[in-house]
């Protein structure tokens, strides 16, 4: 509302009171009473049925029992009985000063309201033209150096707050005013505070609130970081919730393209979405996208990214290495190596597989479940080559603390024993397929080989021995001549973390309040009229000098 609105509806409700007054049978004051509420700074027959309608409100809300109020209370009593006085102002003082902290701004903001709309002289002139600016009735620009407020004079900041929202200037707001403000002022002032950008987390507003569930907002408003699942329910706000089940692994319901779909899908190592996912984070995670994506070109990331195991397989998805990978460089590449040689292995890539397989056991310190599957691969390697004697010493070391490499110890201390001439092809057919030891499905990558070898007859002959070897297993149940590798197919996957360092952090909670509410601003008016009590006199002034009359 503009001044001149309020200026309007001033007037507008001044000329119904007078025409309530007029319609009222009795309404009407005498010329004597009159003459007598001129002692109590009181003129003209509106205001005197203006005064007395506050004065009866007033001693409504007075304790009765209280007998430190008694004089206050009598002079009011006298007053409304038909003999005013100028100890009518010490009195209403007294009763304000005395009210209950939850009435206390409502019943001051009534009574100096009346003093201002009825133009008493109750106040000092300083108190009185600051009356009139909080009332919009003159703008601020008129009042003058010694009219406003010192800083105990407005020990609320509450005239500084109402002139601020009516300017629709709250930045210029000091941090003082700001600090006395944010323990009263309604939450949806607050609101307007922070969305000005005059308050932030720096302030710490939710400390200096009394209600628990509003610390609670403005936790969630300006540091939801802090908002954990439980605090986030009680303020019916579902994002700290959702987060925290994304992150724990847990199944989360988001739409398709919705940021957790985005992220769950790069989990997987889905690179088509990239670009899609940027739209939805804030800067600072987009520039971490673009170094998961940079690092790809070369096989090399700042130690940070894959720290973060729910980028592995992102990570694994973008990058295709050229390479034998050194498994010292870090857990990620260590398992990346690992991978790379089973891989290769399965791709009949045997000399690049060996250069592989052979950092792998050069590295100490790989895990007692990694280096087993290393030297599985290394013997698998000599087996092929149809080195017995290095592939069977290179099991029997892992033997010792591996009881899973039994079965293809046993079976390599049988092809030691069998002639060379009798023995069958060593590799072990899933592995031919490109599948794990013992498949279940063996039968469609076969076909598929089938098709994609058509041309090439040794490839398909492979193929086809493959075929024959898992079905004769099959039939017979026996695969003891099966090469066992991988020796847990568990070892070589990718972990299924969800990428914690790409996870936007809470948002802020939405606003829940109203901007610029017709109650809030009114709240902050009532406060701003409420502290001007120490301005009420203790006497009328004359109404035509600055200096108070005693009678």
């Amino acid at each position: 509302m503009t001044r001149s609105e309020m200026v309007e509806a001033w007037r507008a409700r001044r000329s119904a009171r007078r025409s309530t007054a007029a319609a009222v049978p009795g309404g009407a004051v005498d010329g004597f009473a009159l003459r007598k509420w001129r002692k109590a700074g009181v003129f003209g027959a509106e205001a005197v049925t203006r005064v007395e309608d506050v004065l009866r409100g007033l001693l409504d809300s007075v304790d009765a029992e209280d007998e430190t109020l008694g004089w206050g209370v009598d002079t009011i009593r006298a007053c409304l009985d038909g003999q005013p006085t100028p100890q009518l102002l010490p009195a209403i003082k007294a009763l304000l000063e005395a009210a209950e902290p939850g009435r206390a701004i409502a019943q001051t903001g009534a009574v100096l309201s009346v003093v201002h709309e009825a133009g008493l002289p109750w106040l000092s002139p300083a108190g009185e033209r600051r009356l009139a600016v909080i009332a919009g009735a003159v703008p601020a620009a008129e009042l003058g150096a010694d009219d406003l407020p010192l800083a105990e004079e407005d020990p609320a900041a509450a005239f500084a707050l109402q002139q601020a929202l009516d300017l629709r200037r709250l930045d210029g707001l000091t941090i003082h005013q700001l600090a006395a403000v944010v323990p009263w002022a309604p939450l949806g002032v607050v609101d307007d505070l922070i969305e000005a950008g005059v308050l932030d987390r720096g302030h710490q507003p939710w400390s200096l609130r009394a209600n628990a569930g509003e610390q609670s907002y403005l936790l969630a408003r300006l540091a939801p970081e802090k908002t954990d699942a439980a605090l986030a329910r009680s303020l019916g706000w579902d994002e700290p919730a959702e987060r925290e089940a994304f992150l724990a692994g847990a199944p989360v319901e988001s739409a398709p393209g919705s940021l957790y779909d985005l992220l769950l899908r790069i989990t997987d190592g889905e690179t088509d979405v990239l670009k899609e996912l940027e739209e939805l984070l804030p800067r600072e995670l987009v520039l971490r996208l673009r170094k998961v994506r940079e690092g790809a070109m070369t096989g090399s990331w700042d130690p940070d990214i894959p720290a973060d195991r729910g980028l592995w397989r992102l990570m694994c998805a973008l990058w295709e290495p050229r390479a034998a990978v050194n498994p010292a460089r870090g857990p990620f590449y260590a398992l990346v190596a690992l991978r790379q040689a089973y891989d290769l292995i399965c791709q009949g890539e045997r000399k690049k597989a060996q250069a592989q397989v052979d950092k792998l056991v050069d590295y100490d310190g790989a895990p007692a479940e990694h280096a087993a599957e290393a030297w599985n691969m290394f013997a698998y390697l000599a087996l092929l080559d149809d080195n017995l004697d290095l592939a069977y010493v290179s099991l029997a070391r892992v033997a010792r603390t591996d009881r899973r490499v039994e079965g293809n110890l046993a079976l390599l201390e049988r092809r030691r024993g069998t002639r060379r001439n009798d023995r069958d092809q060593p590799a072990n057919p899933y592995l031919e397929l490109g599948l794990p030891h013992k498949s279940e499905h063996w039968k469609h990558q076969w076909r598929e080989r089938r098709r994609a070898d058509r041309e090439d007859l040794d490839l398909a002959a492979q193929a086809n021995w493959a075929m024959r070897r898992i079905e004769q297993a099959e039939r017979t149940e026996d695969w003891s001549d099966f090469f066992v590798l991988p020796l847990d197919p568990a070892a070589l996957r990718l972990p299924t973390a969800r990428p914690r360092s790409l996870t936007p952090r809470p948002a802020a909670m939405p606003r829940r309040t109203t901007h610029r509410a017709a109650a809030d601003l009114a709240a902050v008016r009532d406060r701003a009229i409420a502290d001007l009590l120490p301005t009420l006199l203790t006497a009328p002034r004359r109404p035509d000098h600055d200096h108070r009359t005693s009678s």
